[in-house]
């Protein structure tokens, strides 16, 4: 009968739960899908911008002619596409058009950037194997170009055009 009881627990713990736990599966690097190079494609905020611009000039008096040339010699061609490069290093860099090298880590949907004169900043990001977009806070923006008194009349003129925008966005397509 011991012999019956020994074997019956020696089978028990030979077929017991084979499921042993397993390592966590690694959550992906979240910079992964940044890593690349990304060309400029357009923007959000440059149609809101403009009408913005143009609405206050005609506010002010001129005619839409007027307007539309101040406009173009503000803010230049807005029909204009330019050219932008960016470029995500797996070695933790950014290059935009082929400039220094800066830092940038990745933190949920935000990119932290340290220029390489110590500056830093954030902006929020959503990315897919194909588009970047990037959002950039525009009160974070007014407050770095400096929205300062030591040109009152430049610092208004920009409230007027970034009036209703909370976030510019651009979006870029992988190279």
């Amino acid at each position: 009968m011991r012999i019956l009881l020994l074997l019956t627990v020696m089978l028990a713990l030979a077929c017991g739960d084979d499921n042993k736990p397993t390592a966590p599966t690694p959550e992906p690097d979240p910079a992964a899908k940044l890593i690349g190079t990304w060309r400029y494609t357009g923007n959000d905020f440059a149609a809101k911008l403009t009408a913005n611009l143009r609405e206050y000039l005609i506010g002010e008096g001129l005619t839409a002619s007027q307007a539309d040339m101040v406009i173009s010699d503000v803010l230049g061609d807005t029909d204009e596409t330019f050219s932008l490069s960016i470029s995500f290093r797996s070695d933790g860099t950014v290059v935009v058009d082929n400039e220094s090298p800066d830092r940038f880590q990745v933190s949920g949907n935000r990119i932290n950037i340290t220029t390489s004169d110590g500056e830093t900043f954030s902006v929020n990001y959503t990315v897919t194997d194909t588009t970047l977009s990037l959002q950039f806070p525009v009160a974070a923006l007014l407050a770095t170009v400096g929205l300062e008194a030591e040109d009152e009349e430049e610092a208004e003129l920009l409230r007027i055009m970034f009036q209703g925008i909370e976030v510019m966005t651009m979006y870029f397509s992988k190279k």
